[in-house]
């Protein structure tokens, strides 16, 4: 996920829970919830196909077993990366929803200041 996929995904549940956060009643997702919420709300699918054919031009002498256990090695791979990356970018996302819900606060803040 990059940096704008973040900050648009946490823009978006701060939207859809503005009434909960003004009340006062919003509690921030953990992070296994944020990693579920991102897993079923971004693809991260593995191209097999395209992996596959990328391994066939890049070693056209292979068998098939040996393109089967590369593309094993790089499912391997990708999903430990993915794993990772999921959880980096939970993180992040919880920390940019902290980010704006303090910001919200501070404008509301702000405007009972200046109007009230």
């Amino acid at each position: 996920m990059y940096s704008t996929d973040i900050k648009n995904c946490a823009r978006q549940i701060v939207k859809e829970s503005l009434n909960r956060i003004l009340a006062g009643a919003y509690d921030i997702p953990s992070l296994e919830e944020m990693k579920l919420f991102l897993e079923q709300n971004f693809d991260h699918a593995f191209d097999e196909y395209q992996i596959t054919q990328k391994i066939k031009r890049s070693h056209p002498t292979w068998s098939s077993e040996q393109v089967m256990g590369e593309l094993d090695r790089q499912k391997r791979h990708y999903e430990n990366e993915l794993r990772v990356n999921l959880r980096i970018a939970a993180l992040n996302t919880i920390e940019e929803i902290e980010n704006l819900i303090i910001s919200l606060n501070n404008h509301i803040r702000e405007w009972k200041v200046m109007y009230l």
